[in-house]
């Protein structure tokens, strides 16, 4: 009986902490996959009706939850998002693509299925990520038409298309000299075959319907090379694509939404804001 209380009490304070949870795969033949969002409300009188599905990096081996996933729901919620957490599938646990992707496309399925629940626009799904997240999202933004859960039956009634991206430090090709490679074998295999290379060097198949994207980099990113950004950002120029790159000189990787102090990239998360207030219609 004492047990049985002990596990109850680390239910409620779970969701506390971190909110509703959503076991994104429960009643599908992937029930037994953990992935789920957590989901963190506004307050009532600062709903905006705008959805955002974080998705946290980790070279898609683990996942920092904490600054690039939490912390970061906290301060959209404060500006009146509803913000969802995605704990995708990761290499740690012997994922590999197309695994993530799916996760993520179940999760806006999700999102906009339930728009009348969380009380949400269901055009006003938006995506952000971290590293290897920012990759993730970068590659729901540029495969939208293509359903990676028909492999499994889910076909979606809803669009699968995010109304906005923004990739944050994020990984972006997978070819040398400039692949993070610890993210490429964990995505792809140590020994990935071409066609996936290209497929998932996101530089390479920019499109002219991809939605509004928000590129933030840093140049004394020491873990992923910001020559990533700066390739997706011109092809995406040379595309006529709306986006907007901002580089900044320090602020290092991995921070989230605790940036270090004195950093130029202490001030992204206000950039993202302003942004958002541009493109949002």
């Amino acid at each position: 009986m004492k047990k049985y209380t002990l596990i109850i009490l680390f239910i409620i304070l779970i969701n506390i902490l971190f909110g509703e949870t959503i076991k994104i795969w429960k009643n599908t033949n992937l029930h037994h996959v953990k992935s789920k969002m957590y989901v963190s409300y506004p307050e009532a009188d600062k709903n905006n009706h705008t959805a955002v599905i974080i998705c946290p990096g980790g070279s898609y081996c683990y996942l920092g939850m904490r600054q690039e996933g939490h912390e970061v729901a906290k301060k959209l919620t404060e500006q009146g998002f509803t913000a969802f957490v995605l704990r995708y599938r990761v290499g740690m646990h012997s994922a590999q693509h197309p695994d993530m992707i799916q996760d993520l496309q179940r999760a806006i399925q999700l999102v906009r299925e339930g728009a009348q629940k969380y009380q949400i626009d269901e055009e006003k799904v938006g995506i952000i990520g971290f590293s290897a997240g920012g990759h993730l999202v970068g590659t729901a933004a540029t495969y939208f038409d293509e359903n990676f859960m028909a492999p499994l039956g889910i076909y979606p009634q809803v669009s699968l298309k995010p109304y906005f991206t923004v990739m944050v430090y994020p990984v972006v090709t997978m070819r040398d000299p400039h692949a993070h490679r610890k993210s490429r074998k964990s995505l792809l295999g140590a020994k990935p075959l071409e066609m996936l290379l290209n497929k998932m060097s996101l530089e390479e198949n920019v499109h002219p319907n991809m939605p509004p994207l928000l590129i933030l980099q840093t140049k004394d990113d020491k873990v992923v090379d910001y020559q990533n950004s700066i390739m997706l950002s011109k092809n995406l120029t040379k595309a006529g694509i709306d986006h907007k790159f901002i580089l900044y000189n320090t602020g290092g990787h991995g921070v989230g939404a605790l940036p270090k102090k004195g950093t130029d990239f202490a001030i992204w998360f206000d950039d993202f804001m302003k942004w958002y207030n541009d493109i949002k219609r």
